[in-house]
């Protein structure tokens, strides 16, 4: 069908080149040059202008049966008046007679093949196409806009890490630990029937010993470091015909002296059993477990148990003990704590999260969020169409940007921004032994008669109570509002029966900081932050920070602030920009551009 409309062409322009003879070339090299400048002028006008084209407006004698009809169907007439025209025509054969002329004059063959015969019959394709309305080679260019609308919902964490500790208390059970130590006492008397002795345990001298014609032995003695007053004596046998008239054992009132007299015979030998009894304090373990809770709780593992106070002596009552682990802290994976989650069908759809507000916290972190996300509304229109590589507008604006989130971009833009934040860290901190991401201890207390709870998670500035707490109570404070602590121990001073309930807390300079000190340092690296009266709120040495593993690091938290710090250019902005550019582009190019 295009070969034989292609043919109709050729007859038309010989008629019309007949008609229009009387022409000079110079006229009708100056027509078709305006036909080219026109085509050019009009090649980004819309499609729908070249549609409802009405030939009959323009051109003479225009009828839309012409007598050429006939030659749809018919190849040979086609040809065959084709051939005469040429040969037999006025026309004809002027146009053969100026071909002949300029024979020399043309720089390539006349040949169906040719490059340019092909460019003329490409743009008789394009022509056809476009008035015949059939497009067989256009494809619609479409152009889509992006809007926004902002959603607000509420989730629980699927999962919260819970950190407990286990205290070691040492009991110091009393136990009664006699010490035996025997003593033969061995007196005599020969012309008398009494005689006495005294005599030192600890050295053996002999204080008294009387009458005259009395002796004495004594077999063992008391240590020189024994402890006189938990000492105590017994007889344990005693052999002899004299009268034991008394007997005081070593003691400290007597200076440790062996004491006694006999009558009415001559010798005795007494077998005394002297008791050191002395109350030794066994030690013994007692565990303070403030884990029991998530252990008992179904939906809490425990992830891990590490000792943070390793390897030391402590004295109980004078007593030294010591044991390899004094402390240990325990993590806990448990669920969230509510089954809360309305944002979840905001994400499927692709939406960015730009706000994240903790409405519920607790020490061990936040158990409910508002989070607001930023969800495209996307819309395309066709503005054009393009027919054999050329572009025809339908609405004069072919250039839109199509937009698409990327999931991967905050993730993206906060791995750089932990990075970016440490290296500034180290640079101010640099003489420190610890330079990156370091934390200040601040304390708080709810007073004696709970009149004011100055460790309240929220609130601040508003209850008139939080006035009178001290200015580190307010600053940590305003830090746990902006999400910068993390909870270390509590501790409670009692006095006659009014206690006041203490809390510790790092603060970390930003939110990123203090969930690179939790997830990083604590969890992956196990260095902890210590407890009530030796906190540990340090920073990471380079070596530590590169050790951390970013990927497995939550900071969904953050991703709100991270994205309005990366400045994104305005989606409207960008079109108008792009589009500007586009225009400015377009004006420059030639019609042969």
């Amino acid at each position: 069908m295009r070969r034989k409309i292609k043919y109709i062409v050729l007859f038309l322009f010989l008629e019309v080149m007949n008609q229009g003879l009387a022409f000079a070339d110079d006229n009708f090299n100056h027509g078709f040059n305006e036909g080219v400048n026109t085509a050019v002028a009009l090649q980004g006008k819309s499609c729908t202008a070249l549609q409802n084209f009405k030939p009959e407006n323009f051109i003479q004698n225009y009828t839309p049966n012409p007598k050429e009809s006939e030659y749809a169907n018919n190849d040979a007439q086609l040809r065959n008046d084709g051939v005469n025209a040429k040969d037999h025509s006025t026309m004809g054969k002027t146009i053969q007679e100026g071909m002949d002329e300029r024979k020399a004059q043309f720089n390539y063959p006349i040949d169906p093949a040719s490059p340019t015969i092909q460019h003329i019959e490409k743009r008789a394709d394009d022509v056809y196409d476009v008035i015949t309305g059939q497009f067989g080679d256009c494809t619609k260019q479409t152009s889509c806009t992006t809007n926004y609308d902002t959603k607000i919902c509420e989730e629980s964490p699927k999962t919260v890490t819970q950190y407990c500790r286990k205290t070691l208390n040492i009991d110091l059970i009393p136990h009664q630990v006699d010490t035996h130590y025997y003593l033969t006492a061995k007196l005599n008397v020969s012309d008398h029937n009494y005689a006495g002795i005294n005599v030192n345990a600890v050295t053996g001298h002999i204080n008294f010993l009387g009458p005259h014609d009395a002796s004495f032995k004594l077999e063992g003695l008391l240590p020189n470091n024994i402890d006189c007053k938990s000492l105590s004596g017994k007889i344990v046998s005693r052999e002899g015909r004299a009268n034991l008239d008394y007997l005081n054992f070593p003691s400290c009132d007597n200076g440790l002296n062996l004491d006694f007299h006999i009558s009415s015979g001559h010798s005795i030998t007494i077998k005394i059993d002297m008791v050191s009894s002395k109350i030794v304090y066994e030690p013994q373990d007692r565990w303070q477990d403030d884990c029991t809770a998530f252990e008992n709780t179904k939906t809490c593992t425990l992830q891990e148990e590490h000792c943070i106070s390793k390897d030391a002596t402590k004295e109980f009552q004078g007593i030294p003990v010591t044991r390899s682990c004094w402390e240990k802290e325990d993590s806990f994976i448990c669920g969230g704590g509510g089954d809360t989650n309305t944002c979840q069908t905001y994400r499927d759809q692709g939406c960015e999260q730009v706000s994240s507000i903790c409405e519920n916290r607790n020490d061990s972190g936040c158990t409910l969020y508002q989070q607001t996300f930023r969800c495209p509304i996307k819309q395309c229109t066709d503005v054009g169409m393009i027919c054999n590589g050329q572009t025809y507008c339908l609405s004069g604006d072919c250039v839109k940007q199509q937009k698409q989130a990327d999931p991967d971009f905050q993730k993206g833009v906060t791995g750089l921004s932990v990075v970016n934040e440490a290296a500034k860290n180290y640079n101010i901190n640099s003489s420190s032994q610890f330079p990156i991401f370091s934390g200040q201890v601040k304390s708080c207390n709810k007073d004696f008669l709970n009149f004011a709870n100055c460790c309240s998670d929220d609130g601040w500035g508003v209850d008139l109570h939080l006035a009178q707490c001290d200015q580190e109570a307010k600053d940590l404070g305003e830090a746990k509002e902006k999400g910068l602590t993390t909870y270390i121990d509590s501790d409670d001073d009692c006095i006659l029966g009014l206690c006041s309930h203490k809390k510790r807390y790092c603060v970390f300079p930003s939110k990123l900081a203090r969930i690179i000190q939790e997830n990083g340092r604590r969890d992956q690296l196990h260095i902890s932050f210590g407890n009530y009266d030796n906190p540990d709120c340090r920073g990471l040495t380079p070596d530590e920070f590169g050790k951390l593993d970013l990927q497995k690091i939550n900071f969904s938290e953050v991703y709100a602030d991270i994205t309005k710090k990366a400045q994104i250019e305005d989606p409207t902005k960008l079109d108008e920009r792009v589009k500007d550019k586009s225009q400015a582009w377009a004006k420059e190019k030639t019609p042969h551009g």
